[in-house]
């Protein structure tokens, strides 16, 4: 295995639009991805990684020139290489580079992948690409701020009328019960007296900046039909209108007591090709987003109004968005409970 880089000899930082630079985060975020172990969750993802196949193997011809931002293992260069592809750049800012080109020449396909290691915004093609393909979804997809350098990538090395892999993603919102999430991830561990200790302080400081997490939800914790919050445009859409500022509304479905909401994406690969991560759908390792909030009672035929905001930090990990949801419960007896928080994303 390759050590990981000495941050002081990491490539230079991918700075943050309107914040000052952050080597040492940027260097430490690489580095990361030099570790095997994140490659292994990736590939053993098969609902993940076969979409992506299936996409590449539409799209992808004997003339056809691609780039692979963020390209780690090297496993989507692979797929566009083995689908016929006449030249496939693979750029990677971390040292799993190295590891990857000695995977490409083991599979006897080095001759067909160019590696390029550094932030791809420094990378320089002596021609435009006809497929962009990226996996830069993080939890809830926005989580790792990636899809700023792969947007930048496509403005830059994308040809005219080229394909985006992907093209859009869509985010979804969706009401839930679940009472094992709310003692889990949410805030019913502290409604009880713990070792005989009461811990209500703890409750009303966890509410004040709670945080996004991913565990698995059940389809059957959904409450109310899901609602699609967003679309972020892959192919044309700037890296301003990915953070969101959207409101939408839901019914409840039945009596009961409302723990939060679930959030997930699902992403156009290719035509007819989509990678779903909804409760519904296989098992990926975004699992679903939990945004917990103080359990409320519910009944059928209650209308949820929810307003959720994604912006950047402006202090701590920038790679890390924070969620403001605001939200009205309107109940059937002309009845209404306002709440509010902000959550902060996370990388796990």
């Amino acid at each position: 295995m390759s050590p990981s880089p000495d941050p002081s000899s990491v490539e230079p930082e991918i700075p943050f639009h309107g914040e000052a630079s952050d080597p040492q985060g940027s260097a430490d975020y690489y580095s990361s991805y030099a570790d095997p172990g994140v490659h292994r969750l990736m590939l053993m993802d098969r609902a993940r990684t076969d979409a992506y196949r299936r996409a590449l193997r539409t799209l992808v011809g004997p003339d056809t020139h691609v780039l692979d931002v963020g390209s780690g293992t090297g496993i989507l260069s692979l797929f566009a290489a083995e689908a016929g592809a006449k030249e496939v750049h693979a750029a990677e800012a971390s040292a799993m580079i190295e590891l990857a080109e000695r995977i490409a020449e083991a599979n006897g396909l080095d001759r067909r992948i160019r590696f390029h290691q550094g932030p791809v915004e420094a990378l320089e093609l002596d021609r435009p690409v006809d497929v962009l393909v990226s996996e830069w979804m993080g939890y809830f997809a926005l989580a790792e701020c990636m899809f700023e350098s792969v947007l930048t990538a496509r403005d830059k090395h994308l040809a005219r009328g080229g394909h985006m892999v992907p093209s859009r993603v869509d985010l979804y919102l969706a009401p839930i019960q679940d009472s094992r999430l709310d003692y889990e991830h949410g805030f019913g561990f502290w409604n009880h007296p713990i070792y005989g200790f009461d811990f209500q302080e703890l409750a009303v400081h966890e509410r004040q900046d709670p945080l996004l997490t991913a565990p698995g939800i059940s389809v059957d914790a959904l409450i109310g039909e899901p609602v699609r919050l967003a679309v972020l445009d892959c192919q044309t859409g700037s890296a301003a209108s990915f953070w969101f500022d959207e409101t939408v509304e839901m019914r409840i479905e039945r009596d009961g007591t409302l723990h939060g909401l679930a959030g997930w994406f699902d992403c156009l690969l290719a035509p007819g090709v989509w990678l779903r991560t909804a409760p519904d759908a296989p098992m990926t390792h975004w699992r679903q987003s939990y945004f917990p909030i103080q359990a409320m009672d519910v009944r059928a035929q209650d209308r949820l109004e929810v307003r959720l905001r994604a912006t950047r930090r402006e202090y701590g990990d920038p790679r890390l968005p924070i969620y403001f949801l605001e939200g009205v419960l309107h109940q059937r007896e002309g009845l209404t409970q306002t709440f509010f928080y902000r959550y902060y994303g996370s990388f796990e």
